[in-house]
């Protein structure tokens, strides 16, 4: 994260420049999830899914319409393809396959994002590739590659990991560490996607505020972890989301997409 002190010296409140996330396009034929319109007002960034997790291109198509109204740079949401079980589902798929459905995936998506005059700025993981890739270095490299292959100017958004690092430098292609406000993340900065997440708005801007003071996350032992943290991803999974959405637009007055939030990353300088 890096604040826009110098960039705009003007400025009375010191700008924070990052990104907030959330995922577009969960829905599939009946079955339709709207609530996610609702976080429209507080994001930089939307993740479209691409329709094997989830998704179809009616849905698709009004997730890119509503992306090209309210200015909001676009991502393609991959997942493993699994309708049934919402991508939550465990695959062991060879690299050729996982190229295969990256490509497949953002292809689509970024023909259809051509009709509204977008273009593709990053692909986010989703259920249990995401959780893969974080523990798997092969699959990371597989989907970083992968996105090079469809386009060297896309970022790969994921949570801080060795991983995300390794793989990204290896393809050749800019990577991005997101961080959710409502997990429990351990002493190495992980989220620890096993437990409940953490229903209370307090607790996500104490996370929120560590993050943007000292780059830190607080971990399950009570203390801080340093993290890498380009954007803040929200959802609508509780009853307190928009809350913690307006809570973070309190602090994230004008969030930022994420070709902004990494220029910190003196690597990619």
């Amino acid at each position: 994260m890096i604040s826009s002190n110098e960039l705009d010296k003007s400025t009375e409140k010191e700008k924070v420049l990052i990104d907030v996330n959330c995922d577009l396009a969960q829905s599939f034929g009946v079955y339709r999830n709207d609530l996610e319109y609702e976080l429209l007002p507080y994001v930089s960034s939307v993740n479209v899914s691409c329709g094997l997790h989830s998704g179809d291109p009616m849905i698709i198509n009004k997730a890119l319409k509503l992306a090209a109204d309210n200015n909001l740079s676009v991502g393609a949401h991959i997942g493993y393809p699994d309708l049934q079980g919402f991508g939550y589902r465990e695959m062991d798929l060879a690299e050729e396959e996982i190229e295969a459905l990256v490509l497949y995936q953002v292809g689509a998506l970024q023909a259809m994002a051509k009709a509204y005059g977008l273009r593709i700025s990053h692909v986010r993981l989703h259920g249990a590739l995401y959780k893969k890739a974080i523990s798997d270095f092969n699959t990371m490299l597989a989907v970083a590659q992968s996105i090079r292959k469809a386009g060297d100017w896309i970022i790969l958004l994921c949570a801080p990991c060795v991983n995300l690092e390794k793989a990204c430098e290896a393809a050749g292609i800019k990577y991005a560490a997101e961080v959710f406000l409502d997990k429990k993340y351990d002493v190495e900065g992980l989220p620890l996607f096993e437990e409940n997440d953490v229903v209370d708005v307090e607790y996500s801007k104490k996370q929120l505020e560590s993050l943007i003071e000292n780059e830190e996350i607080i971990n399950v032992n009570g203390g801080k972890t340093k993290i890498d943290c380009h954007s803040i991803h929200l959802n609508m999974k509780n009853a307190l989301s928009i809350d913690t959405a307006q809570m973070v637009k309190s602090v994230i007055e004008q969030p930022v997409p994420l070709a902004v939030s990494i220029l910190e990353d003196k690597s990619w300088v």
